[in-house]
């Protein structure tokens, strides 16, 4: 089990995230228990932002009182969550001690799941990857591959020689639309999954805390905890790798819908098709040899040929410049973000294919007048930031879930 029966991040964690549902419309607490919960939240959260604080800080920080504070720390300190990192400097008197987050003493995993392979990853609260395996699938059928995915986790965890008393929580990022409130993969074209509740059946297996998210948002908050959008507040990340998909965030919040289907722009109409048509790399493949009679076998077959200015290649190069300018056109006039982060292939693979979307794009963002356009860019994590992402589902929600 990865729950000890100490007192341990998970616990408090999974403690926090239970009582918090059980909170009145009023806002009234349920318990002392869960207050105390909160304040250790509150308390990890402001060192995990502000680096290192001492008591008196992290009391006026977090508005809780001092003598709870050291309670706090006293109990932080005695797992190694908390370290002390010197004294702060004073003009005179006793210098108030200072205090940091251990990020390596609290873990995450990280889990990215695809038919083709699935990966695993501990990282730690810094989102750095201490440990990663992978593994092809054996099986599709649901309750074969969690089955398989339950031992490559245990094999992770020991290969990784981490205590299972550090894990703070599990991230599943999946192809897909998901219902990240039941923790269920609503549907998936690339596992064939339908409603498999795989949240709750991965803590049935393991104990711990698990979030599920579509890649797509995942990947949007990996550009948020770790890459390009680590000083912004509202983004769109677009995905076009697995399929085509958008992850938004608006104000630190990820924007699923009630459905989860916010961000499924695969089908949105443009040109003479849909996004994905123009967008995921295997239709584009596919078109390529509908036009040619040639076999495309893989991304860097087709960038070559798009460097030797074959003339398919480029027509379908042009094509996707303005399938995503259309898209991301569309998006800020509903949503006004301060950056567009372009994912997976087109946003890695082809600097200069960012760069003609950025000059398409700024006379129709122009026209609009807006005093400040959002900045358009390719990502920094390339093929990690699925992974990367569902370690950042569990910091996210750690650190940026209200109180």
């Amino acid at each position: 089990m990865l729950m000890s029966k100490e007192r341990n991040a998970s616990e408090i964690y999974k403690k926090y995230t239970k009582a918090r549902r059980s909170v009145n419309p009023e806002g009234s607490l349920t318990s002392t228990g869960y207050l105390r919960t909160v304040n250790v939240i509150s308390v990890l959260r402001v060192l995990y932002k502000e680096g290192s604080c001492s008591r008196s800080e992290l009391s006026k920080l977090t508005g809780i009182s001092l003598p709870t504070i050291t309670r706090i720390l006293t109990e932080l300190l005695k797992k190694s969550y908390v370290v002390p990192v010197g004294h702060e400097q004073s003009s005179g008197g006793r210098r108030p001690e200072l205090f940091r987050l251990n990020s390596n003493q609290l873990m995450i995993i990280g889990i990215y799941l695809r038919s083709s392979e699935v990966i695993l990853s501990v990282a730690n609260v810094d989102g750095k990857i201490i440990e990663k395996r992978s593994f092809i699938p054996f099986s599709l059928i649901p309750e074969e591959f969690i089955n398989e995915l339950v031992k490559e986790l245990w094999l992770l965890i020991k290969g990784s020689g981490i205590e299972q008393e550090q894990l703070v929580g599990i991230g599943v990022a999946v192809a897909g639309v998901v219902d990240n409130k039941l923790g269920t993969i609503i549907h998936s074209n690339n596992l064939s999954w339908n409603n498999v509740a795989i949240g709750k059946l991965l803590e049935e297996r393991t104990g711990g805390t698990v979030i599920v998210e579509n890649d797509a948002n995942s990947a949007a908050l990996a550009e948020l905890w770790f890459g390009c959008a680590k000083e912004v507040s509202s983004l769109v990340y677009l995905k076009t790798d697995t399929g085509v998909g958008a992850g938004l965030i608006c104000e630190r919040r990820l924007i699923s819908g009630p459905f989860g289907m916010a961000g499924e722009i695969g089908n949105l109409p443009v040109l003479d098709g849909v996004v994905d048509d123009y967008l995921h790399l295997p239709s584009v493949f596919r078109h390529f040899e509908e036009l040619t009679g040639e076999r495309v076998l893989d991304e860097k077959q087709f960038s070559q040929l798009i460097k030797e200015e074959h003339p398919v290649a480029q027509r379908l190069y042009a094509e996707a410049v303005e399938a995503l300018t259309r898209v991301i056109v569309f998006a800020e006039a509903f949503l006004g973000t301060e950056m567009v982060v372009i994912g997976g292939y087109w946003g890695t693979a082809h600097p200069q294919f960012v760069q003609d979307v950025v000059d398409k794009c700024r006379p129709y963002l122009h026209k609009n007048q807006w005093k400040r356009t959002p900045l358009i860019v390719g990502s920094e994590l390339g093929k990690e930031s699925d992974l990367r992402g569902a370690v950042g589902l569990v910091i996210h929600q750690w650190f940026e879930y209200p109180v």
